[in-house]
């Protein structure tokens, strides 16, 4: 039943954003503005662990609220990552706002759904709009509420598409964010691109005023593989999402190595401090995807994770790894099966 549900608010929701570009901008601006906002600040955050792609969704949606005459700011979770503090000092813009606390405020989330990875005190706080590319969460309001959900490679992108539909300009600095999340979650347009993501690339770039984009990849990916200073639970968590799957919880760690050679040293390195990271986050099962431009190494640990690979990825051999070729995408490779075993697995156990 739960199922069917998420699939019937999957499809409601699509019916907005898949308006021709242009021909509903009147619509759908009037939409946005009809939300119940009342006098409160409406702040627009991404997840925890903030990357390049919820922190430029973050900071254009917002500008695009205000535009509409909204009350709206982007807030952050905590220090932006190394591949988005390049990108933005490269732009010569500083990250939004950190929040620590949603209780009592009222947000528009961006690029993630799920309390578990949203800003703490998030049940305790008022969320009108959520603008996505993953699955449908557990984030609710019983009120009517702004939802935006379309399978694009980046958030960034659908975005970027909600300018086009609500007739409004995009500035050099908002296309510029814009472009760091397009870049930072399609891997520089080679990992789950879709035709939303193309169009907002050729779009965006030259409204954005950069020379070369591919440099400015290039130094977002090196930022990203450098872990200088960084202990091994922050270079883990520097790219983390928890999930629930029925009555299980776990998280998954995504890091970046930029070379084939560091990449088993790196994994090494990282599986001989599962068990302290595991000890320290509390979630039933911990992985984490260890990747080149090219290949993804998958290690794994807590009760129960073993079966749960190999209920996930029939073609385990055994090894404690897990090795895709190519490079695995977590939403789109990993979550999904792991969500499905586990759900049934919980099912089966009641």
């Amino acid at each position: 039943m739960k199922r069917r549900i998420a699939a019937l608010l999957l499809a409601l929701v699509l019916t907005v954003p898949c308006l021709p570009a242009n021909a509903g901008t009147a619509l759908l601006a009037e939409l946005l503005r009809g939300i119940d906002y009342g006098n409160e600040t409406t702040y627009v955050i991404g997840h925890k662990s903030p990357d390049a792609d919820t922190i430029g969704s973050a900071i254009a949606y917002a500008w695009l609220l205000r535009q509409l005459g909204i009350d709206a700011k982007p807030a952050a979770t905590a220090q932006v990552d190394r591949e988005t503090r390049y990108a933005l000092d490269f732009f010569g813009m500083e990250q939004p706002e950190i929040l620590t606390d949603a209780a009592g405020k009222q947000f528009v989330l961006v690029d993630h759904s799920e309390y578990s990875q949203a800003l703490d005190g998030m049940k305790e706080g008022r969320v009108v709009g959520i603008v996505d590319h993953h699955g449908i969460g557990d984030v609710r309001n019983t009120q009517r509420i702004a939802v935006i959900s379309l399978p694009a490679g980046a958030a960034a992108s659908i975005v970027y598409r909600l300018y086009l539909d609500c007739g409004v300009e995009i500035k050099r600095d908002m296309a510029r964010v814009l472009l760091m999340g397009i870049l930072s979650d399609t891997k520089g347009m080679i990992s789950n691109v879709t035709q939303l993501d193309r169009q907002a690339l050729d779009a965006l770039s030259p409204i954005a005023q950069i020379d070369d984009i591919g440099a400015l990849y290039d130094g977002m990916k090196a930022a990203k593989a450098s872990f200088d200073g960084m202990t091994v639970s922050e270079i883990f968590h520097s790219d983390y999402k928890e999930y629930t799957a029925g009555d299980i919880t776990f998280g998954i760690g995504s890091v970046y190595t930029e070379t084939e050679e560091s990449l088993a040293e790196l994994t090494e390195t990282i599986r001989a401090e599962l068990p302290a990271l595991y000890a320290q986050d509390g979630r039933d099962m911990l992985f984490c995807l260890i990747s080149t431009d090219q290949t993804t190494w998958m290690i794994w640990y807590g009760e129960g994770a073993e079966q749960a690979v190999r209920d996930s990825f029939p073609g385990y051999d055994g090894s404690g790894r897990i090795i895709f070729v190519p490079k695995a995408s977590r939403k789109e490779n990993i979550v999904p099966p792991l969500t499905a075993a586990l759900e049934e697995r919980t099912g089966a156990d009641r």
